[in-house]
């Protein structure tokens, strides 16, 4: 807002009292603005104050906007210039913070562009960027993608978010109406996984506390080097396409790394050297082959513990993985192979299933 348009609102105020006059008064010693508009353009002198004439110098932030004249003839001139000076001054301060938080969001968009740009990263320019923002190069960040159900989130609450005294550091982006990116930062002394993810879940808190509570959080993997924030974010993508999630729960990356790690092996691999024996065992239940499968590996192959976690006798667990053996000729419980195989095989019926859903 220039300060044309905030002085006007001032000379709206003083309407409602006829007995004071204010201006803006440029450095030629003209009235630019006035409540009494015969006044514009006349000369008044600012450095001749008197009892019916009170002049305050307007600097904010190292901006020179005039001085504010404020004209009376009675003895409450001087307090009502005062209050006059110092409401004109606060308001200046927060229109030139609005502004400038604004731009360094205009700046956080860009740099965001930068750090995603795997084809042409140009160190030089995100440097840059960083010290325009005055953000820490050499502090770590986390990727957090925000997903908001239904409200829209504007660039004003992205101000909202910058104004934060802790907003430092932390770089944010809005990708469209609905996702926000953030890139956390992570203090130096916080070095163990549940320290980073305690961390991580206040600042989800704060982010709830401030009416962001009806979004899908994901949080990627920690990331040192600015090449390689574009890979946290592309783990907060692969949990958003790869996991069941739900509103205000955050749900980390590295929860999980070995379905992960899994979905980078071809499906196609699998199933060239184990069609034979799925097509000889088609009568298998693929949901619960996915669901003991699930069991087991979240329980190291505990078959006590992945029983009472499907709610199934220990014997009739031991039953299933038999007729798995039997199926896919592999030996489940008494070698390390076989586990690992029948979670590859797991997985491959599940992204056949997923095909078969969706019509390819």
């Amino acid at each position: 807002m220039l300060i044309g348009e905030i002085f006007d609102e001032f000379i709206h105020v003083i309407h409602e009292n006829q007995k004071y006059t204010i201006g803006l008064i440029n450095e030629n010693k003209e009235v630019a603005l006035c409540s009494d508009t015969k006044m514009i353009s006349k000369t008044v002198d600012y450095n001749y104050p008197n009892k019916n004439n009170v002049f305050f110098e307007i600097v904010v932030k190292g901006q020179e906007f005039g001085y504010l004249w404020v004209h009376g003839e009675d003895d409450s001139l001087q307090m009502i210039a005062n209050l006059l000076h110092e409401s004109l001054t606060i308001r200046l301060m927060y229109e030139i913070n609005q502004t400038n938080l604004k731009r360094k969001v205009t700046k956080d968009d860009e740099l965001v562009k930068c750090l995603l740009d795997e084809k042409t990263f140009d160190m030089n320019k995100v440097v840059d960027l960083l010290s325009d923002l005055g953000i820490h190069a050499n502090k770590s960040h986390v990727a957090i993608y925000m997903v908001s159900d239904y409200k829209d989130i504007n660039t004003q609450d992205v101000v909202r978010l910058k104004m934060n005294p802790d907003s430092r550091d932390i770089i944010y982006s809005l990708l469209n109406e609905r996702c926000l990116l953030i890139f956390k930062d992570i203090p130096e002394n916080i070095k163990e996984n549940e320290e980073i993810r305690e961390y991580i879940l206040k600042y989800i808190k704060k982010l709830k506390e401030m009416d962001f509570d009806d979004c899908y959080y994901f949080v990627g993997t920690l990331q040192h080097k600015m090449r390689q924030y574009v890979n946290s974010y592309k783990s907060c993508l692969w949990l958003k396409n790869h996991t069941k999630y739900e509103k205000n729960v955050p749900v980390f990356f590295m929860d999980y790394l070995t379905e992960y790690f899994f979905s980078k092996i071809s499906v196609k691999d699998i199933e060239n050297v184990y069609n034979y024996y799925i097509e000889t065992g088609k009568k298998i239940d693929v949901e619960e082959l996915e669901e003991i499968s699930k069991a087991l590996l979240m329980n190291d192959f505990n078959l006590t513990q992945a029983a009472e976690e499907l709610f199934l006798h220990k014997n009739t667990l031991i039953y299933k993985l038999k007729k798995y053996e039997e199926v896919f000729q592999i030996d489940i419980r008494g070698s390390f192979q076989g586990k690992i195989l029948l979670i590859l095989i797991s997985y491959m019926l599940r992204e056949q299933n997923h095909k078969v859903q969706v019509g390819e």
